[in-house]
């Protein structure tokens, strides 16, 4: 059996066991032992500290991915290439941290009322973005040395664990309120940790500066890191902004309910994300090699396997998300159109396959930077006037348009340019077979 396919293998059993893990988290141990307002304050911290690391990353996730096999060579250390992984993020955080640090009057006064609780928690919030951006550099770092299983379960399990403990800590009196927050920063912070250790006794890394002096491929980097990062920046806010704008112009305990119910319709996106992983150094590779055929049938079945998959549980989803918010503690049932709403926008994302990894590691990567930069701006129109109006549900048809107008555009980009698309019969034969199975099941 192949690397790779060892790889997959021990990745989908980590991935599937993180859910499961994620949907006990959510669905029971958070209602039953946290607030609603304590919720809302969790998720708030970590989707802004999300969304400052994707700024901080400087692209290192795409540049490692993309380059790192013209450096490879073990007995050479990669040639120094390790330099990157640490020197993009570093650079990254400074600069993020420096221009939070002298606009953050002017961010807090555009936030309204829950600013205070940005500024309580600015420092596990800074910390934070500081481990995750480290944490996304050398998970892809590992990815390109064959080493992608032991990062997975360290991410998809033992965070979440780490999760767990610190709420049950938290809410049975051990910690604090304060002591909680900042536990989840140290969270990250042993996985960053473990990471390196992987690497360290796999990757053999090389770190000297000497690497920025010489290199014919620097410019390239740079240029391709930069453009990237903000197609990254654009991609992860567009994910957290969300639960951000909620916090904006809802109370507390409403972000804690869109939370909740967000989490459960994104939990069919997990298999993609899991998928992402594996074929992104992939289709780099097979970009390099102008195998454009194998491309393809990575496109197709990833989309036909999916549809199946995110159909099956979304329709279950659909049909049980009343009775199941309704076994929860306090009133989660306006969640429930956020759930459908979002498991339409989920469904469609990871209907259309790999595209994301397509169209990353093709010569079309500026207009996908272009496409993300629209689409950023489209979310913040949208959640600015869904939002006051609609609530928590403005918030869930914001996320779910934005979602089927983007893999409309990749999907035309990559057809277009690549002549390549995902679908046939066997794609309609599913949608009918999921329609009719949500109808008969109501």
């Amino acid at each position: 059996m192949s690397v790779v396919r060892r790889q997959g293998i021990k990745n989908t059993v980590y991935t599937y066991f993180g859910i499961i893990l994620g949907i006990l988290s959510t669905l029971y141990i958070q209602p039953f032992f946290l607030t609603k307002e304590q919720i809302g304050i969790t998720r708030l911290v970590i989707s802004v500290a999300t969304i400052l690391a994707s700024v901080s990353c400087l692209g290192i996730t795409s540049v490692v991915t993309k380059f790192f096999p013209l450096f490879h060579h073990k007995e050479k250390k990669h040639n120094n290439f390790f330099t990157v992984a640490l020197t993009f993020p570093l650079v990254g955080f400074v600069l993020c941290f420096s221009v939070v640090s002298i606009f953050g009057k002017a961010i807090l006064g555009f936030y309204g009322e829950n600013a205070s609780i940005l500024l309580d928690y600015f420092w596990p919030i800074m910390l934070s973005s500081l481990f995750i951006c480290l944490v996304f550099s050398f998970s892809a770092y590992c990815s390109s040395i064959n080493k992608s299983s032991l990062p997975t379960f360290i991410n998809e399990v033992l965070n979440r664990v780490g999760f767990i403990t610190c709420i049950l800590l938290f809410s049975y009196g051990v910690t604090t309120q304060n002591i909680y927050i900042y536990s989840l920063s140290l969270i990250y912070f042993i996985q960053l940790i473990l990471l390196f250790l992987i690497i360290n006794h796999s990757g053999h890394p090389g770190l000297s500066l000497s690497f920025f002096s010489n290199n014919s491929t620097l410019k390239q980097i740079i240029g391709f890191g930069l453009l990237s990062a903000f197609s990254q920046i654009a991609g992860v806010s567009i994910k957290f902004i969300d639960v951000v704008f909620v916090g904006k112009y809802e109370a507390l305990a409403q972000v804690g309910v869109y939370s909740i119910a967000a989490f459960i319709g994104l939990v069919l996106e997990t298999p993609l994300n899991a998928l992402e992983k594996i074929a992104g150094p992939k289709i780099a590779r097979l970009f390099a090699a102008d195998n454009y055929l194998e491309i393809e049938k990575i496109y197709k079945l990833s989309s036909k396997y999916l549809m199946v998959f995110c159909g099956f549980f979304g329709c279950v989803l659909v049909v049980c998300i009343q009775p199941l918010l309704s076994l929860l503690p306090g009133d989660y049932s306006s969640g429930t159109l956020v759930t459908i709403i979002i498991c339409v926008g989920a469904f469609f994302n990871s209907a259309t396959g790999v595209n994301y990894s397509i169209i990353t590691y093709s010569n079309f990567f500026k207009l996908g930077a272009l496409f993300y930069f629209l689409l950023l701006v489209l979310t913040v129109f949208l959640n600015i006037i869904l939002i006051p109006k609609y609530g928590i549900t403005g918030a869930a048809i914001a996320s779910a348009i934005v979602s089927v107008i983007h893999n409309l555009l990749r999907f035309i980009l990559i057809k277009v340019k690549l002549n390549m698309q995902p679908f046939s019969i066997e794609s309609l034969k599913i949608i009918l077979i999921i329609a009719a199975s949500v109808l008969s099941a109501y």
